[in-house]
């Protein structure tokens, strides 16, 4: 249900994420540890992101594995997951670095009225129940001119 001042959004019944934490970067696109994954979703990103250091909103950001390539490539990142041992594992992989890492529901996620160049999106949108009233709110977190990155 939507109004002017409210906004609810249901999601799916919830996988145990906490239970894959600890094994999902074994997945090559999760971990991007082999080298040429990881160059080749670096070099994605590379021509979805905007070419100056933006804020990127990493919702369902899992490991951070994204969210690094986005701060490497000087990106202001947050991050924000469901799972709290997969946001652990990311504010492990992304400390000292330009990026804040929330627990947190990625169809709501816990960002007050802060506003974003990018929301960027990975293997998420299609667990949501709602994916259209989802996607009305993500826009919503966008600034003037903002860009949604959905894969």
């Amino acid at each position: 249900m939507t109004s002017e001042n409210t906004h609810t959004v249901a999601t799916a019944p919830e996988e145990d994420w906490d239970a894959r934490a600890a094994v999902f970067d074994d997945e090559p696109d999760h971990g991007l540890r082999d080298p040429q994954v990881r160059t080749a979703w670096a070099d994605r990103l590379r021509a979805w992101l905007p070419g100056h250091p933006a804020d990127v909103l990493d919702l369902g950001c899992g490991t951070g594995s994204l969210s690094l390539l986005a701060v490497e490539q000087g990106h202001r990142v947050t991050g924000v997951d469901r799972s709290p041992a997969m946001a652990e594992l990311a504010r492990g992989k992304l400390a000292g670095r330009t990026a804040t890492i929330l627990c947190g529901d990625a169809a709501a996620p816990p960002v007050g009225e802060e506003r974003y160049d990018v929301v960027l999106v990975r293997h998420v949108l299609w667990t949501l129940p709602d994916p259209a009233a989802v996607l009305r709110h993500w826009r919503g977190l966008l600034r003037p001119a903002g860009r949604f990155v959905l894969v």
